[in-house]
């Protein structure tokens, strides 16, 4: 996934090279032929990331079909005008009424920029039919698709406007796309009643082609003189690049039967010894063992593997065949880390009679329970003393900037870390940063230090210390976990912070409080700090909603600057690590706008025959304000729990006998 990275890091860089002309804008991470809409692919969990280079407009956008019908789309626009600029932030959702069928089109209803009335902001009625490698479509538009670089249709006030939508004029579009089936070039061509300084209507034509699997490229130009590039990268979380479990045979499962009264019956010892050398090879651990009375009980984690509900059910496979008969209950526990947080509890008799069903993952569901773990478990095997250590490692990190650029420039910092760690659950952890690409210049602290706008007065070209915590994690009852932390939590503030979730492994929902009292760091030099604070106090529920993963968080309180905001993520947890999220914020400031977030998590065992749990994330957020902001770097609970969810676990229950 890091080559993957890296690639699509380096053509980012390029592209922003290239010189081009001014061209109409794009269309917020939906469907597209050029720069008008098209039907979407149908095919759900179908993620796309599309980067447009113009003279005059660059955008960031993410596309992603959240069922076959449905799709939403986050953008980052930029708009150069003359000597300044302007960025834009859009949520848009395109929603498909009516399916294909052998006469009659596709209708699909879009709006670009809901609840905005900016520039950047548009609906559109539109009919696709298919015809072997070649779809058209026609539709009609409002807003930004009924005329070119469209003048603001209101003031953005930070508040969800409705009032305008398909209001106003509109004109008439079509495009055509044409897969050529030829190495991966894709063809497509658009016309629109749109007038522009050459012509009075707009004719365009475009030419795609995929470098490698995912990744394309392709170019634009149009009737009025205008040229663009456009990159793109495609994935869809539940069809891997590489085949899963590659070599990773599972030990076949062996019923229970009676033990005859002379047929001796392993001790823990040999149960353990044997459990520990048939998962060595799956790369399975079990870090405790223990068995008494009808109970096996044992700790297992993998670095391999995100799917434990495929770890729980090759453990079971091994206890199956070497547990004495008398044992009834396999107990596994699931530890994130800091905590051990699930027990799956599994009733043997009812793997005995799902083994071999063509419904044995719902079988086996059935005969399945969830437990806190308890704070204090009597002694077992496997158990071995916590040796502290000390890791660090140098690594770039790349990003377009939206707080100190008003052109999406492609920033480059430089990131020494380092970390101790104390005991599984305390540790101490610090990061040394310098950007080497795309300084911003430095403006004059203000008068009184401001919660998020003073960024560039923070000095640029030296070495800056970006963190220096503590944090502690540990829990005060078996569903309540909790964290303290201390110290220089991100570049502009430091102090202290706790948090607490209540969780019950049974429901699927927790609730979580976190309290922060924050000083501001000064601007220059790495220890300072300027005279004023700030606290935050926020409330959060994590919900786990429907089938596939899908979730919500929902965030309310006092935040940086003493204004009342709440936070909404909406987004899906896939069983393979996969991670897709969408989220707003609002302020009760007038003048705080809306603002749209993006979040991707990719597992390295997705793209990587070796599998591995760690993640390539990628996080983008709209323009930085004052107003409905909290302190980062603190480090959120619910990041560790997430994979102990047990929706989470019951998606990916389809892999137990696997």
């Amino acid at each position: 996934m890091k080559k993957l990275s890296y690639g699509l890091t380096s053509a980012v860089i390029i592209s922003t090279c290239l010189s081009s002309g001014a061209m109409a804008e794009g269309i917020g991470g939906l469907s597209q032929a050029i720069d008008t809409p098209r039907a979407s692919s149908n095919l759900a969990d179908n993620l796309a990331i599309n980067f447009d280079f113009r003279e005059d407009y660059r955008a960031l956008s993410f596309g992603f079909q959240a069922s076959d019908r449905f799709e939403i789309g986050i953008s980052f626009p930029t708009y150069d005008e003359g000597n300044s600029s302007a960025s834009g932030n859009e949520l848009s959702f395109g929603l498909r009424f009516l399916d294909e069928s052998d006469y009659v089109p596709s209708l699909t209803v879009g709006v670009v920029g809901f609840g905005s009335d900016d520039r950047g902001s548009g609906e559109y009625v539109l009919a696709s039919k298919t015809i072997g490698p070649v779809q058209a479509s026609a539709g009609l538009g409002w807003g930004r698709y009924a005329q070119l670089n469209a003048a603001n249709r209101g003031d953005d006030d930070g508040t969800i406007r409705t009032d305008h939508l398909f209001e106003g004029d509109n004109e008439a579009f079509a495009n055509i796309v044409w897969d050529t089936g030829f190495k991966g070039v894709i063809a497509a061509a658009e016309y629109s009643t749109i007038a522009g300084p050459e012509a009075e209507e707009t004719i365009a034509a475009s030419l795609s082609y995929q470098i490698i699997d995912g990744f394309s490229v392709a170019g634009f130009i149009n009737n009025q003189g205008n040229a663009g590039l456009r990159l793109r990268f495609d994935a869809n979380p539940t069809k891997p690049l590489v085949q899963e479990n590659v070599g990773r045979g599972p030990h076949p499962y062996v019923e229970n039967r009676p033990a005859q009264a002379s047929q001796p019956q392993p001790t823990a010892d040999q149960v353990f010894a044997l459990l520990m050398e048939r998962l060595e090879k799956e790369e399975i651990q079990i870090d405790r063992f223990a068995m008494r009375g009808d109970t096996i009980d044992v700790t297992a984690s993998s670095p391999t593997d995100p799917v434990f509900a495929r770890i729980t059910g090759r453990v079971a496979r091994v206890l199956s065949t070497v547990a004495p008969a008398s044992i009834t209950t396999f107990r596994i526990t699931q530890n994130t880390g800091a905590f051990d947080s699930n027990v799956v509890v599994l009733d043997r008799a009812g793997l005995d009679a799902a083994v071999g069903k063509p419904n044995a993952a719902a079988l086996t569901w059935g005969a399945t329970s969830f437990e806190a773990s308890p704070l204090n478990r009597p002694a077992a095997l496997g158990g071995t003393a916590f040796e502290p250590r000390f890791t660090y490692g140098i690594a770039p990190a790349f990003k377009a900037d939206f707080i100190t650029s008003d052109t999406l420039e492609f920033t480059g910092t430089l990131n020494a870390n380092a970390r101790y760690t104390f005991s599984p659950q305390t540790f101490v952890s610090g990061t040394v940063g310098y950007r080497f690409l795309n300084q911003w210049t430095q403006q004059d602290p203000p008068a009184e230090p401001q919660p998020r706008s003073d960024f560039t007065s923070y000095a640029p070209d030296i070495a800056y210390l970006q963190s220096l915590s503590v944090r502690h994690r540990f829990r005060l009852a078996p569903q309540l976990y909790s964290r303290v932390s201390a110290g220089l939590f991100e570049r502009a503030y430091g102090g202290v912070s706790g948090e607490m979730i209540w969780r019950d492994p049974e429901q699927n929902f927790a609730l979580g409080l976190e309290a922060t009292y924050v000083q501001k760091r000064a601007y220059e030099g790495w220890f300072g700090f300027e005279d004023a604070d700030a606290s935050t106090f926020i409330g959060s529920v994590y919900a786990n909603v429907g089938q596939n993963g899908n979730f919500v968080v929902f965030d309310a309180g006092q935040h940086v600057a003493g204004d009342f905001a709440v936070g909404l993520t909406v987004g899906r947890n896939y069983a393979n690590g996969w991670r897709i999220a969408a989220s707003t914020g609002w302020s009760e400031e007038k003048d705080a706008p809306l603002k749209f977030g993006a979040e991707i998590a990719i597992p390295l065992s997705w793209t990587s025959a070796e599998g591995g749990t760690s993640t390539t994330d990628l996080s983008v957020g709209g323009p930085s304000g004052d107003f409905g902001s909290r302190i980062s770097g603190t480090g959120g609970l619910y990041d560790e729990l997430r994979a102990s969810d047990k929706r989470r676990i019951e998606d990916g229950f389809g892999e137990f006998w696997n």
